[in-house]
């Protein structure tokens, strides 16, 4: 059950979910294959957390809770890159440099501004989701954590900023075959959501091809803490399209 090991691999490595006391993979092997379907659970568990809480409280509050429900199912893995990019990225040193500041583990002024925004935006979509999009906010909350993992594979196909690093072990231990399998999950999800889930694919992907060619001239390439900054941002994008559907 090779194929088993893998998934409970990768849902070890890419969220806080319980999966169980055995023994898992000591590598990346085959993990990308599956971040359609982590995307999948972990959206459809938001998604499910805010229409409880919606029976309860004011949008606003669902909202927060839900962010915060949100970064505990993910373990903030993905917030640490949008806080080292923010530190990183916007400065004018040298390329090293930019390295160097996205390898230290102090939060700088720009990073923590990075993170705050970033948490707001993701808030304030979930609200407005929540208030306007009742019948359709679990779907979004689906979608958007599915089209921010699958653009994984577009990160993998830029130059590796830091070889060595969690982004190039990642694209190591990925195959061609891993990418046809995600990528069919995905389209078959956005056909089912119709036009909007469509809209949602070329805005997810256009946002990443944007913000993976503004990490690569700062950087020289993409890394590790690029791949969870375009995770957290891109599902903030797909948000932000079912939002404006609906206005």
């Amino acid at each position: 059950m090779k194929w088993f090991c893998s998934l409970r691999s990768a849902f070890a490595f890419l969220t806080r979910l319980p999966v169980g006391p055995w023994r898992l993979q000591d590598d990346l092997h085959g993990i990308a294959m599956w971040l359609p379907v982590i995307g999948l659970v972990v959206g459809g568990l938001v998604g499910l957390v805010l229409w409880g809480l919606q029976q309860v409280f004011t949008p606003l509050i669902c909202a927060v809770l839900g962010c915060a429900v949100w970064v505990l199912i993910t373990g903030g893995l993905h917030l640490d890159g949008v806080a080292d990019c923010g530190d990183a990225l916007p400065v004018e040193v040298s390329k090293e440099r930019r390295l160097e500041i996205m390898k230290d583990s102090r939060l700088g002024t720009f990073g923590g501004i990075a993170l705050f925004f970033n948490l707001v935006v993701k808030v304030a979509a979930l609200a407005s989701l929540v208030t306007f999009f009742a019948d359709y906010f679990i779907v979004a909350c689906a979608l958007a954590a599915l089209l921010a993992r699958v653009q994984i594979f577009l990160a993998m196909k830029f130059p590796s900023a830091r070889p060595g690093g969690m982004g190039a072990a990642f694209a190591e231990g990925t195959r061609p075959w891993h990418a046809i399998v995600a990528y069919v999950i995905t389209l078959a999800c956005c056909a089912y959501v119709g036009i909007l889930g469509a809209f949602a694919f070329l805005a997810a992907s256009l946002f990443a091809l944007v913000f993976l060619s503004y990490a690569k001239r700062r950087l020289g390439g993409v890394t590790g803490d690029v791949f969870g900054c375009l995770i957290e941002l891109t599902e903030n994008v797909v948000l932000l399209v079912f939002c404006f559907a609906n206005v």
